[in-house]
This record gives C-alpha cells, sequence and structure tokens, in this order.
C-alpha cells in the first residue's frame, strides 16, 4: 500500500498544481500589496506620533489599527480570486486611514496636515535634518516638529524672542510653572521655584501678545480666541531635556495672559519613601494598606497634599485592589485607579451625589481630595466602617487642626471618630543646595527658643547671601541650583493615631491640650521639632523652618484644588 502512494505521488502532485486556488503564486501580483504593506506601516508609524499630538487615545488607535492590517492580509490569501481579494485589500488600508482623520478633524482639524503630509512625503528619501535650539535656547516642538529660529526680517521673530525671554531664566532655573500676565503698560514674567514665587523680566505688551499667539500656536488653540480661557499642550526642549507644556490662556481687559504648568506628570510621582517621612511613620502608613477604616490627609496650600493622596494611592496595588478617586480638576492620571472627576464649582448635592455613587461601586480605596458636604462626610465615615480605606484631603497645618475641622465638619463629637483610623498632617521645605549652603555659629539664644541646646549644636547651615566667586574674584553661578541657593524639597509630617483613648476624648468634647498630652503619649513629634532636626542635620536652613512654619497657620477647611502660592494669571 505504501508503495503505491509513493508510485502514484508525481501524479497527484501534478494534480494539485492545476488546482487554480487564488492564482497568487505569481510573483507580480504580490507587487500592488508589497506597495501598500509599506506605506500603510509607514502611515501608522505617523499616526501613532501623531496621536499623541492631536490629544487622540494613542494605545487603543494603535491595537485596531494593526489589527486591521492583519484582517485585510488574512482576507487577502483567504478569499476566492485575486481580482476581489486586493480590492478588499484596498479598502480596508482606505477605510483605516479616513477613520483615523475624521476623528482627527473632530478632535484638532487637519488644517495642518498639508504641511505634515509633505515632510511625510519627503522623509521617503531619507531622515530630513533636524532642527535643534541654539545653546541655551529653549526649543519649541509643535506638531511638525522643532520650530527653526525665524529669520530676523520675520513677523514672527518678535514672539519667538519674547517666548526665549519668558522660558529660558525659569527653565534654567527648575520652575515648575511659568505665567505672563500684562498689566497696562508692560507684561510681567512670574514663576515658581520649589513652591515660592520669583519675578522675572518685563516684556513690551505688543512682543507679549505675539508671543502669546505663537504659544497659541504651538498648543494648537484658536488665535482668534481672546477673551475665553482655552487650554492645550505642547513640548519644549532646553539644554538637552524634553519638557512638556500645559498651556493656558485667557483675556481681561488689560490683554491677554498666560500660563504654563511644566511637566505635570512629573509633579506627583513622588513614593511614600521618598517624602522625607520619619522610618516609624513610613511603617505606620504602609500598614494602611491593609484593613479599613478614614484617614484624614492634610497639608497647607501648597504644601504637597495632592503629592501624598497620590503616593498614599499608589502603595496599595492597583491590579489587587479596586480604587477610586473623587477629585476636582485631577492633576494627574493614576494608572489602574478609576478617577471621578468633580466640577470645580460643584454644589454640596453635587458632591454627595457622586460619594453615594461611588460608595455604592463597594471600591476596596477611595481617595476623595475634599469634602465639603457635612453629609458626605457621614457617608464616608459609614463606608470606611465596612471594612473599606478611605483617604479624605484636608486643608490645615497639622494634625490637631485638621481633627478639629473634621470634627466641625460632621457636627457629631461621637461620629467624627467613630471609624477614624488615623490623621496625618504634612508640609513641605525647600533643601538647602548642598553645593554652595553656608555654614554659621548659630546664636544660642536662638536656639534655646527652639528648645535646641546649644552645647550640642556647633553649627547650621544657611544660604549664601554673597555671589560665589573664583580665585581671581569674578562672580560665578552655581552650577548646581541655578543661584537660587534651594534645590528641591522634602517633607515633614505629623502622624496621629485615632485609638479608643482619642476617640472618648473627643466624644467628651476633649480640649485641644487634652489632644497634645495623647499625641505626646504615642511618642509622637510636632512638624516643628521634625523640621528643626533637618536643620540640624543640613538639610535645610532654620530660616526656611520658619517659613514654612509661618506658610501652615491658615485655618483648617476641608482640602482643595488649590495651588496655594501659585501666582495667578492677571484678570484685571
Amino acid at each position: 500500500m505504501g508503495w503505491t502512494v509513493v508510485a502514484d505521488l508525481p501524479a497527484r502532485i501534478a494534480l494539485l498544481g492545476d488546482v487554480g486556488v487564488g492564482g497568487y503564486a505569481n510573483g507580480l501580483k504580490l507587487i500592488p500589496v508589497v506597495i501598500l504593506l509599506l506605506i500603510w506601516t509607514r502611515l501608522l508609524t505617523w499616526a501613532d506620533k501623531d496621536a499623541e499630538d492631536a490629544y487622540l487615545p494613542r494605545v487603543p488607535l494603535n491595537i485596531s489599527f494593526v489589527s486591521g492590517m492583519i484582517l485585510a492580509l488574512v482576507l487577502f490569501f483567504l478569499l476566492p480570486g485575486y481580482l476581489i481579494a486586493l480590492p478588499v485589500f484596498f479598502v480596508i488600508f482606505v477605510a483605516e486611514m479616513v477613520t483615523y482623520l475624521l476623528m482627527r478633524k473632530r478632535k484638532v482639524g487637519i488644517a495642518d496636515l498639508q504641511k505634515n503630509f509633505g515632510q511625510w512625503i519627503r522623509s521617503f528619501g531619507g531622515k530630513p535634518k533636524e532642527v535643534v535650539a541654539a545653546a541655551g535656547q529653549v526649543g519649541l516642538i509643535g506638531k511638525s516638529g522643532m520650530m527653526p529660529a525665524p529669520a530676523a526680517e520675520s513677523p514672527d521673530r518678535a514672539g519667538y524672542d519674547a517666548l526665549q525671554t519668558m522660558l529660558t531664566d525659569p527653565l534654567r532655573k527648575g520652575a515648575d510653572y511659568i505665567q505672563l500676565s500684562q498689566n497696562e503698560s508692560a507684561a510681567q514674567v512670574k514663576y515658581l521655584v520649589d513652591g515660592m514665587s520669583y519675578e522675572g523680566s518685563s516684556i513690551p505688551k505688543p512682543d507679549a501678545a505675539a508671543a502669546i499667539g505663537l504659544l497659541k500656536q504651538l498648543a494648537n488653540l484658536s488665535a482668534e480666541e481672546k477673551r475665553k480661557p482655552q487650554r492645550g499642550t505642547m513640548k519644549a526642549s532646553f539644554n538637552g531635556k524634553k519638557h512638556e507644556f500645559r498651556v493656558l490662556t485667557r483675556g481681561s481687559t488689560a490683554g491677554e495672559s498666560t500660563a504654563i504648568d511644566v511637566d505635570m506628570k512629573n509633579r506627583h510621582i513622588l513614593t511614600l519613601d521618598e517624602l522625607g517621612l520619619a522610618e516609624s511613620q513610613l511603617k505606620a502608613l504602609s500598614n494602611l494598606t491593609s484593613g479599613g477604616g478614614l484617614v484624614l490627609v492634610a497639608a497647607p496650600p501648597g504644601q504637597g497634599l495632592t503629592t501624598l493622596l497620590y503616593a498614599l494611592a499608589r502603595k496599595h496595588d492597583a491590579f489587587l485592589s479596586h480604587i477610586h478617586t473623587i477629585e476636582r480638576a485631577p492633576d494627574d492620571e493614576l494608572e489602574g485607579i478609576t478617577q471621578n472627576k468633580l466640577p470645580a464649582d460643584a454644589t454640596a448635592a453635587d458632591e454627595l451625589k457622586l460619594v453615594t455613587w461611588v460608595t455604592s461601586q463597594e471600591p476596596d480605596v477611595l481617595i476623595v481630595d475634599k469634602v465639603e458636604d457635612p453629609q458626605s462626610a457621614v457617608e464616608l465615615l459609614r463606608f470606611a466602617g465596612t471594612g473599606k480605606r478611605v483617604y479624605v484631603g484636608m486643608r490645615a497645618g497639622n494634625t490637631l487642626d485638621a481633627l478639629a475641622g473634621w470634627r466641625k465638619l460632621v457636627r457629631d463629637e461621637k461620629g467624627a471618630t467613630k471609624n477614624l483610623d488615623t490623621v496625618v498632617a504634612g508640609r513641605l521645605l525647600r533643601k538647602l543646595c548642598m553645593a554652595c549652603k553656608v555654614e554659621y555659629s548659630p546664636d544660642p539664644e536662638t536656639l534655646r527658643r527652639l528648645n535646641m541646646s546649644p552645647d550640642k549644636v556647633g553649627s547650621l547651615f544657611q544660604a549664601r547671601s554673597q555671589p560665589l566667586r573664583d580665585p581671581k574674584g569674578n562672580q560665578l553661578v552655581c552650577g548646581f541650583c541655578g543661584d537660587m541657593h534651594f534645590k528641591g524639597r522634602t517633607g515633614v509630617f505629623e502622624v496621629f493615631t485615632v485609638d479608643d483613648e482619642v476617640r472618648q476624648t473627643v466624644a467628651s468634647g476633649g480640649s485641644v491640650n487634652q489632644l497634645k498630652m495623647l499625641f505626646k503619649k504615642q511618642k509622637q513629634k510636632y512638624l516643628q521639632e521634625l523640621a528643626v532636626a533637618k536643620a540640624v542635620d543640613g538639610e535645610t536652613s532654620l530660616q526656611e523652618v520658619a517659613r514654612m512654619l509661618k506658610a501652615g497657620e491658615a485655618p483648617a477647611s476641608g482640602g482643595s484644588s488649590s495651588r496655594g502660592a501659585k501666582p495667578k494669571p492677571s484678570t484685571a
């Protein structure tokens, strides 16, 4: 039997050759398909980059487009007949491109694609020469790539130079917020570095208007709209580092103003162990990832409340736990966490409605950045009593102020602490520049006022008041801090455990002094003590400690999305 099959094999192969399955063996017929595939692949690469600039969902689009290309290939080889398979392949290709263009048109328009298309065609001839910003200048990056510096006689030159004036010095100093606001005579640059506001250059009004117009063009905002607020994003580079700008423009009687948040996505990426917590505090907060109960998280405006809330959220495993937030204008996107947004002008009824709906979803962890409605507070306490973990943000200077504010909001002394687990309060200190800080001998009386022994503290450090100079006496700029004298920030925190003794004291209307005694009984340290210890270690200065303590004297409130010290664009 086996010999018969072998003997008949040539005849069987000949019969298979007569079967006309599509007829694709002809190499010439594959040429159009290969060409289309090359074009398709190049277009998908372009769409991948363009989707981010056009604010379209990049990852889902990539998945759907690649899936469409695979489907087209499969159908091409399965459909009977070349004259059917090739048109189907082409139709799917065209459908994907048209779909993307329609989505882009609805989102940002397609008027700018003519220039992009020309650049894309030229890219087939080789990699185009990349535009690079001159040393010490800010590279302005739009959808078409980095903008070359306009010629001296170009109408865009005044706006370009004004933008360089606005951005260069703040970016060199590490600003995370820059604004340009106009008054009756000129426009003024202001910026924030490590939470401190600084005044930059003054720019003539015509040049400032041109700079804002160019900024709007790069951020894909309407040039004609000069009154209503507009938001957009763009990218820039400075000294080899790329930045993402979140641009806000708005009009006023004095003229348009603009504000730029720099690298918002990197603003709240710190983990708990990077915040400056003491070892015992870090252990206590890490233990909050198990069990239920409500945790009050407090800080004054501009003192790191959002960063602390997000760090606590990230401490929970988003893949194993169902995590929700309720936020007013969230600053960042949290991977694996459902963020529920409340309008900035939400009423008490709006807040309660969203709180009730989110708790009905029974998340394992719930983070609320601000609570203003007493009924919302009561609902969160009830939910925390079901074994769920709830974090509530508050604007308060310390743990005792936060607890007092919470008691006032809930309006029920016993109920306010029924399912309350912990109160955490923090503030931020600027760190002295390690390269140029100055050592000095402190005044003994000052040390005594801060409960420090002059015998144990021989020297401290402070920000230098005189410029650096080389051996020849020439003035130098500190290459580490850019002559800001400080570089980065660290936190100091209070952690107050709400145990049965604290609950009984609160339920009986206990005084602040009684709660202070319980705080010290838990062997906790106040913010001032912790901040002074950082000064003794040379991490910061006593002057910065005093500034930080003064910044936290605001009364307690239910939390806020305000950025505190951030200078707002003028709306005069």
